[in-house]
């Protein structure tokens, strides 16, 4: 094959192959740098360098020598990395300042405030002191994150100080996860339901694609945990112009020209639009194969192919007769710590099942499901029509079950 551009992938995992083999499929010669040199990506790609790519400078010199035209990753820790090498040569992409304020949960907020966006009260500490400082400054209950992580991971919601224990472990596991060793402390905003509006939003220059959108749904044991994604989204047309309106003047003010990009948010009982989080990166947990299986509209491809300069299927998918698929995913999660022993699935809702991925086996140890990488397995179904679709959520914790065993 004669390659024409070359792309420089961050990342070697899982989810850096499928941009990998989308890029191979555009006809996009493929560099890999990761700090593994055991890695999915790269069996995949046409080269691969073992480097640990959160080191900038590294970094840019393989860009330089390999005359890239263009840097991409979804990894959360990559995208500043990213967004400096795309600045220092002049290829598409955005700031490192612009990226900052999406992954740093402070600036985050910061930029809400100037937004004129609704935000909660927080806080950013740096040890436990300044955590033990910070907290008493706040209304009950509030939330402890990770400064900058993904995937819920360490986040943890205080409803009274009575239990210090229980602080220094939310302190010390948000403390472990943040890239940047850095924990966020913030008021916790009710949440009227739990349903999320949740979706992938893609930015080329002034234009924005809002077809990756679809309701996320919590669990009720653990309702900071996304459970399952659901197509198409279900909300009325002038919601979705407040959402368009706050996710475009927040884009604008943070610089943000180019790439896919995770949103969540919900509207509070007082009707105002509260935007949790814009991860600077694809939506995780297969989001992406969904809104292809949902609409048709491949953004792995789109990704990859915008960012080498080539806007054909950009403007390809701008014309495209979307499909209309009623696909929900719905993850699994014990709410019992032990050993798998199978994983129950009623033949009533099997019928509409059409992909399976299992996280965990039978016999393996799982545990209470508190984080995204808790899951036990990844159900994908096709229901066929709305009101199906809306019968089996309201039962999908019934019908699907794992079976633990306590040791």
């Amino acid at each position: 094959m004669n390659f024409v551009k070359k792309l420089l992938i961050l990342g070697g995992s899982s989810n850096q192959l499928r941009l990998v083999m989308a890029a191979n499929t555009a006809g996009i010669y493929t560099i890999v740098c990761n700090y593994k040199e055991d890695c999915d990506a790269r069996i995949a790609c046409n080269f691969f360098y073992l480097q640990d790519y959160r080191d900038r400078e590294k970094v840019l010199e393989i860009a330089k020598k390999e005359r890239i035209d263009g840097v991409i990753s979804n990894s959360e820790a990559a995208m500043p990395i990213v967004a400096y090498v795309a600045e220092q040569l002049g290829l598409q992409g955005n700031s490192v300042n612009g990226i900052e304020m999406l992954t740093s949960k402070t600036k985050f907020r910061e930029l809400q405030r100037k937004c004129g966006i609704f935000a909660p009260r927080n806080y950013e500490c740096r040890d436990w002191n300044e955590f033990q400082q910070n907290y008493s400054l706040l209304k009950l209950p509030f939330i402890v994150k990770p400064c900058e992580s993904s995937g819920t991971r360490g986040t943890t919601r205080i409803d009274n100080l009575d239990n210090k224990a229980l602080l220094r472990h939310a302190f010390e596991e948000c403390f472990h996860y943040s890239i940047n060793g850095l924990v966020s402390i913030e008021e916790f905003v009710t949440m009227p339901s739990l349903k999320v509006i949740d979706g992938d939003v893609f930015v080329c220059g002034d234009e924005l694609l809002w077809k990756g959108f679809f309701t996320c749904y919590r669990s009720r044991l653990a309702p900071m945990l996304p459970m399952m994604e659901s197509f198409p989204i279900i909300i009325s047309d002038d919601d979705f112009l407040i959402v368009k309106d706050h996710i475009r003047r927040l884009f604008q003010k943070a610089g943000i020209v180019h790439g896919q990009y995770n949103v969540e948010m919900y509207f509070t009982r007082e009707r105002q639009l509260f935007v949790i989080e814009i991860n600077a990166r694809q939506g995780g947990n297969n989001i992406p194969h969904l809104i292809e299986l949902h609409s048709g509209m491949d953004f792995d491809k789109l990704l990859v192919t915008t960012s080498v300069g080539d806007m054909s299927y950009w403007e390809e998918i701008k014309r495209l007769d979307y499909t209309l698929r009623y696909i929900t995913q719905y993850v699994v999660f014990s709410h019992k710590a032990g050993l798998l022993e199978r994983l129950d699935i009623d033949p009533d809702i099997s019928r509409y099942l059409i992909e399976r991925t299992d996280v965990k086996h039978v016999g393996e140890e799982v545990v209470v499901g508190m984080n995204a990488g808790d899951s036990i397995a990844r159900l994908v179904f096709d229901f066929g029509d709305a009101a199906t679709q809306q019968y089996y959520i309201r039962r999908v914790e019934e019908l699907i079950q794992p079976v633990v065993r306590e040791v």
